[in-house]
């Protein structure tokens, strides 16, 4: 029989507060408290955000588009379904897929 434990996963970039988590078929999605998305899982269909289609085994930081240099746009919540990514901040709505 399969061990059906959870797993630890431990990333020296993710020393932030988690207030929210999203979980797809095989990605997951978390949103500190100050705003930051990080996501780690398959990489399939660019579902984690990282304008790539590798898979990450630790949480990695999602940059979002038209982010000026030292300026960081606040993800207010995200989502998450079987192949894509959702964020939300200040009345804009990021998908990524």
């Amino acid at each position: 029989m399969e061990d059906k434990s959870p797993t630890l996963l431990i990333s020296e970039d993710l020393s932030r507060k988690i207030i929210s988590l999203a979980a797809g078929e095989a990605h997951t999605i978390a949103l500190t408290g100050d705003g930051c998305v990080y996501s780690w899982g398959r990489g399939m269909f660019g579902r984690l955000g990282t304008g790539k289609e590798s898979d990450e085994l630790v949480p990695v930081l999602v940059e979002f588009p038209n982010q000026a240099e030292g300026d960081r746009i606040r993800i207010v919540g995200v989502a998450a379904g079987a192949y894509h990514s959702l964020a939300v901040s200040g009345g804009f709505f990021y998908s990524y897929v």
